[in-house]
Formats: C-alpha cells, structure tokens, sequence
C-alpha cells in the first residue's frame, strides 16, 4: 500500500505542476475550469501527503490509507464535477435550484477543504471557516448588529461551491493563476543549486565584514525568503549554514537565531516576489502585481537596512571579526562560475513584469524556461535536470498550505458576501477607536498579529483584508497603505512573542531558548512596527507622491531606522547607558514618525545623543584644543601637536 501511495502523491504533484505550467505558458482555462482543477489535484494530494494517522516504517496505518485513499477520490470527483459541468452549473435556474447531485457534491467539498486545511495549515483557520458558515445560517437569532437575515443551505452551496465565490473564489484565484508557478520557480532555484549560489554570492560580498557570518544571512535569506514565501522554510534552509558560522564568530546563539528568523521573515515582504499574499492582495484590491512590488521598495530596505546596522552594532561591541579571507570565495570568481545562469531568469522576470507588462504567470514561465536552457548548457548543472519529475513533485507538495488556506479563507469570504458582515465590522472598528487612525491601526496591528499565530501569513492577510483594511481606508488612509499594512503584521507574526515560529525554527539550529530567541528578534524588528504605521500616515514611503517628498520622507525614516537600533542595540562609539539608550530609541521614533515638527525634535536630540557621547566629546576637546578635567592647557596644546 506505501507503494501505491508514493506512486499516486509523484503522479497527482506532477499533474498539478504540468497544468499550471501549460496554463501558465499559453493561457488559463476557463475560471471554473481553472480553479477546480487547481483545488481538485492539490486537496487530492493533501490527503496522502498529510495521512490521517502515522506510524514509523511507513506512510500510515492500513485503515488510515484507505481513509485517505477515499477522501483523494472524493477530492477529484467533487472538484471534477464542477469542471465537466462548469457552463450548467451557472446558468440561473441552477444556481436557483440544485440539484441533488450539487447539494452532495458541494457538502463534500466544503468538509474536504476544511479537513484538509487542518491537517496542513493547523485547526485554526478551518474553525473560523466553521464558525463563518454556522454565523451564515444563525444570523437571524443573532443580537444587534452581527443580525441578518440569513440564507439556506442551498444558496450556500450554490454561491459557494457552484459559483466563482467560496472555496473557488478569488483567494484561490491567485493561487492558480500566479501563485504556484512561482512556487515552482523557486523550487527549480532551490533544486538546481540557486539557493547555493546566493549563499555563496552573500558570503562573497560581506563574509569578510565585522560580524560576516550574519550579513551573509541577511543578503541570503532575503533574497531567497522571497522567492520561497515562507518564513519557517527559509530559517530551515539557510539557517542551516548561517547560524553555525554566526555561533563560530562569536555571536550568541540566541542573537543568531534571531538575525537568521528576522531575515528569513523580511523576504515575505521583500520584491520582486514577496510571497503569496502579494499576488492575493493584487486579486482584491484590483491593482496589477507590480504596483505592489513598487510599492514596497523602500519600507523593504528600511527593514533590511535596520537588521544590518543591528547587527554591525553588535559585532562592534563584541569586537568580532569576519570570516578568514581564505574561507571566503572572490566575488568576481563566483559570479563567472554559475553567476548569469541565476542573475539572468532573475532579470527576465524584473524585466517582463515591470518594462513589458507580462502577467506574472507568463513572466515566471519564462523566467523558467530560461533557467532550465541556461543550466542545460552548464555540464556540472545538466545532470541536476534529469530531477525535474521530483521538482515538479516537491513544488506541488510546497503548494499544499497556500491551496488549501485559499480555500478555506474562501468560505470566510463567501461569509462576508453573504452577511454584509465586512461593512458592519468595519463601521464597529471605527467606533471602537472613536475614529482615531491611529488608535484603529493599533486595533488592526494586535489583530494581525494574533491571526498570525494560528493562520498561514496568507489566510490572515485575507480575513483582514476584508474585515479590517476597508476601515482603515474610510479614515483616510490609502488602499494600498491599508492592505500592506495588514500584510505587514501577519508576517511579521512569525516573529512576535509568544508563538513565533520563525524564531523557534531558528532556536532548533541554534539551541538557544526558542523564547529568548523570539524576544531578541522581536527587539531587532521593532523599527519596522513604526515604519509599518508611517507607510499608512505618510504614503511617500510606497512612492506616492511628488518625488522630493518621497526623498525626505525616506531618509527620515533611514535616519529613525538608525537611531533607533542603537538604542536597541545599546552602543555608539562605545557601550551606553540605560538613559542614553532610551534618548536614541526616542529620537528614532521621533524621525520615523510622520510629523515635521517631531522629525526636528528627533534631529535634535540625536544631535544632543552624539555631541554628549564621551568619545566624540573628547575628540572635540582635543581639535579645539580645550583642556580635560585636571589637564592644563599647555599638556592639551603639546598632546593635539603630537597626535
């Protein structure tokens, strides 16, 4: 039966990856067509990769591959059904009057997403999914605002299930029509040495930097955090190599840990791919995929940027050094070794999105088209291609959570469309924050960020999209501000206290306390909070609005960046004191947020931070020749003469 079971999860994950691929190259199908295909293989798959029950020598027990087997069968047919009957299924008086046949087949399928949304993504998001479906049918007998009239069972199934709404609704739209194909693209970096590549690029550029080791991480895992979309799964990948040769320099290996968890994380908010919930954001906010990508440029850096300086800060009080230079390959060797095989599919995919307008899809096939044709022509690259059947495998199996939590994040959807409940919890979150922005976005980061805790970055993003952004936009902030503020803080989840699993991920490499480490990367990231709530106040920071602005308003806030991780990090020129540390945390955040005046008072006071420093105190007593405490001032003229 294990057999059986292999053969079927290469034979369903290389179907999946061949149908994208084709739709991908000349056009998607029909959009019931597309989509249940789509969900049909990927549900089908999620029952054998993710059996009911377990055992050591194999895939699971007797009993429990039957059930799955059952549950792969009724996957396909219930998804099938819609495919074959797509054009019947949405004429009026069917959706008006199911047929048995749907009524079976939609139930089916709606306990199918639900099962296997928990068994890949965890139980949390399947309950709110049961809860929106029970809140559908008791909205009636519900108090006050939360009442509405209701609907049946048959209506359910038939927008939900029948129609492009539910489970085959936008959310899983993205994933056919975008998402997966750059799952796949990532997959084939990943199999064909490209994550390798990066590594060694990184360690190229800054392994022989004060502190190497953690700038490598940093270069590394948020170029490939972005291509891979999954904060967990790059911690695993790269951490692997980082956090060892972080532990070996001399950082702690809590502190590595947590450079490795917050790096890995940024790549799900970093372009040119940033995960899955850019391509859903572009579904519902009906904008094209690369406005985001625009968009997010500069609060991107802003991140990276303030991990890198936290980090320098800290080999500097450590006094560490980099990597030897004999353990550290040239730059210039390592790009004309492998260099233009992985830069270049890299560049198509920049330049089809951005100069030539391509769907992302299209962009991506070509992307890897191009990759394959460059590593054919490598001798010690090719045999790497004759893996293809696996890399079509594994990247279906990648696939799974985003699928699956599209799904069951549709049924949340279909809840709202039925309800009107969006709109009305709107109209409560602005009331609860007395229609004070900023008070709501706190409101909505606390939210996001307990979603995040039980939901894939992907489903949270969805439920607040349509629970929490529109709010935020009645109040005056920007569309694109509000949803990447939503997207903001379901990433950044994964490494807020206290179920952060970027950061416990890390602690299993590192051996570290998976707390502490969390802690301490929630310490480094803590800029970007800020960053998070300029971005919606001040939207030159998406690069919207007169360019002059956008300058001013982004050194500000590098400047905020800055300031702040020196305070977080306690040190300047030298280790500072409690006080000092709270004045440079005050006059980031003064930068950072969007207030003339209060930028002036964060320039001044980081000028008082600087001038009241000993060090450079010092320094200045000797170039004006002023005398020190107990220095006459003939001893401080005959010292500045020697120096």
């Amino acid at each position: 039966m294990d057999k059986i079971v292999k053969f079927l999860i290469v034979i369903l994950g290389f179907a999946l990856s061949a149908f994208q691929v084709y739709t991908a190259a000349t056009m998607p199908f029909t959009a019931m067509i597309q989509r249940s295909v789509h969900l049909g293989l990927g549900m089908a798959l999620v029952f054998l990769v993710y059996p009911v029950a377990k055992r050591k020598e194999g895939i699971g027990s007797l009993a429990g591959q039957v059930l799955d087997l059952m549950l792969m069968l009724l996957a396909l047919i219930s998804c099938l059904y819609v495919s074959v009957n797509w054009e019947a299924l949405s004429e009026p008086e069917r959706l008006s009057n199911p047929t048995i046949w749907d009524m079976c087949f939609g139930v089916i399928a709606f306990l199918l997403v639900l099962e296997g949304t928990r068994r890949v993504a965890g139980p949390a998001l399947p309950i709110i999914a049961l809860v929106a479906l029970l809140y559908i049918f008791t909205g009636p007998w519900m108090p006050g605002e939360l009442k509405h009239p209701g609907a049946s069972l048959q209506n359910v199934i038939s927008l939900g299930y029948m129609f492009n709404e539910g489970i085959f609704g936008s959310p899983i739209e993205a994933s056919a029509s975008m998402v997966f194909i750059f799952i796949l693209f990532g997959q084939f970096l990943q199999s064909l040495r490209g994550s390798d590549f990066f590594l060694t690029l990184a360690n190229s550029l800054v392994g022989t930097l004060r502190g190497g080791p953690a700038k490598v991480a940093i270069f590394a895992s948020g170029f490939f955090g972005s291509i891979s979309g999954s904060a967990v799964a790059n911690v695993v990948g790269t951490g692997s190599v980082t956090i060892p040769l972080m532990k070996r320099v001399g950082y702690k290996p809590e502190f590595a840990g947590a450079v490795e968890s917050v790096a890995s994380t940024g790549g799900l908010i970093m372009p040119p791919v940033m995960g899955a919930a850019a391509f859903i954001m572009a579904e519902i906010v009906g904008i094209s995929y690369w406005s985001i990508v625009v968009a997010a440029i500069i609060p991107a850096l802003l991140y990276y940027v303030g991990l890198y300086i936290a980090v320098d800060l800290r080999a500097r009080r450590r006094q560490l050094s980099g990597l030897p230079r004999e353990d550290v390959p040239r730059f210039g060797e390592v790009l004309r070794q492998n260099g233009w095989v992985y830069i270049t599919p890299l560049a198509v995919l920049v330049l089809l999105l951005g100069i030539y307008q391509y769907s992302p899809a299209r962009a991506c096939f070509w992307s890897i088209v191009i990759l394959i044709s460059l590593c054919s022509v490598k001798r010690e690259l090719r045999p790497l291609l004759k893996g293809a059947l696996d890399i079509f495998t594994q990247a279906a199996k990648n696939a799974l959570v985003v699928i699956m939590a599209c799904a069951c994040a549709g049924l949340v959807l279909l809840m709202f469309q039925v309800t009107g409940l969006g709109l009305k919890f709107s109209s409560i979150l602005i009331a609860l924050a007395g229609e004070n922005l900023l008070l709501l976005m706190f409101l909505v980061m606390t939210a996001s960020l307990i979603l995040g805790m039980g939901l894939p970055a992907t489903a949270c993003y969805i439920i607040l999209a349509l629970l929490a952004a529109p709010a935020i936009v009645e109040l005056g902030g920007e569309v694109m501000a509000a949803h990447l503020f939503v997207m903001y803080f379901g990433a950044l989840s994964a490494i807020t206290p206290p179920v952060c699993l970027a950061a416990y991920a890390a602690s299993g490499i590192s051996g570290a306390s998976p707390m502490r480490t969390g802690f301490v990367a929630w310490r480094i990231a803590l800029p970007i909070f800020l960053v998070a709530y300029c971005f919606v106040l001040q939207p030159e920071l998406l690069m919207i609005g007169k360019p002059l602005d956008i300058v001013i308003v982004s050194v500000s806030c590098l400047a905020g960046v800055a300031a702040m991780a020196v305070g977080l990090e306690g040190y300047w020129l030298a280790e500072i004191g409690i006080a000092r540390r709270l004045l440079w945390i005050i006059a980031g955040a003064l930068l950072i947020w969007p207030n003339h005046y209060l930028t002036v008072g964060g320039v001044l006071l980081v000028l008082i931070c600087v001038m009241c420093d000993p060090q450079v105190t010092q320094k200045l007593r000797k170039m004006l020749n002023i005398p020190l405490v107990g220095e006459s001032r003939t001893e401080a003229i005959k010292k500045s003469l020697e120096d």
